[in-house]
């Protein structure tokens, strides 16, 4: 496979997961377009799950982020119902793929933010 075969690839694989997300963003009563806009998306993230939209800003602190982008993760998920422990362990493993079905699938719908901002924690 060439270097313009992975670009398209790429392109392709990239349309469809903004599509799931911006369908979840949409379910989630955000604006749909937030989803392309990168810093953005991250602001939106934070209404979604309820948390105040300064934390986004902990995605610039290396090493920092991954744990930060693994807990929105998580919270994104309990924010559309889903509190097993597969559940979270799925939507960090296989986060594009986790956010497409629940972005994509008529089921699922968002039940509200899961952050507490008076405790500053997730509610379970």
């Amino acid at each position: 496979m060439d270097i313009s075969q992975r670009a398209v690839l790429s392109v392709f694989l990239g349309m469809i997961a903004a599509s799931g997300a911006a369908r979840l963003y949409d379910k989630a009563g955000q604006p749909f377009w937030h989803a392309f806009i990168p810093g953005l998306n991250l602001v939106a993230l934070m209404r979604i799950v309820g948390r105040p939209e300064t934390h986004a800003l902990w995605v610039l602190v290396p090493g920092i982020n991954l744990y930060f982008l693994a807990k929105w993760m998580v919270e994104l998920a309990q924010s559309f119902g889903k509190h097993h422990w597969i559940d979270h362990v799925l939507v960090v493993a296989f986060n594009a793929f986790y956010v497409l079905n629940l972005g994509l699938d008529y089921n699922e719908e968002y039940q509200g933010p899961v952050y507490d901002k008076q405790a500053g924690t997730a509610l379970a």
